[in-house]
């Protein structure tokens, strides 16, 4: 009876320990471009023409060009527009620098 009991307690928590919880990533950005090209080997995306990308933190309207690095999480941004950084600076035509580098998930954007 012992070692019946000893066996449905190992069952029980194997049980626990197999089951998935399944993860999602609040900050993964929503996105729109008039023309997307995504390159599987690399797991690269390049947004073009119109590009808007919205993250928690950053987000982009109108830019000409986006490329993003789904692996390493990094985004360079050519030909902006408008954009905002976390909610509250927006700059638009009078940027002088036009090239964006940002990592999702990061609190830091950098103009180039």
């Amino acid at each position: 009876m012992k070692n019946f009991l000893i066996l449905i307690t190992l069952f029980i928590c194997l049980g626990i320990n197999a089951q998935e919880t399944e993860t999602t990533n609040p900050d993964l950005p929503d996105y729109s471009a008039d023309k997307l090209t995504l390159n599987e080997e690399d797991n690269i995306i390049l947004l073009e023409g119109n590009v808007n990308f919205k993250t928690t933190f950053l987000e982009l309207e109108n830019a000409e060009k986006l490329l993003w690095n789904r692996n390493t999480h990094e985004i360079l941004v050519t030909g902006l527009k408008t954009f905002t950084v976390d909610g509250s600076v927006v700059l638009s035509e009078k940027v002088d620098k036009k090239i964006l580098k940002y990592k999702i998930g990061d609190r830091v954007a950098y103009l180039e």
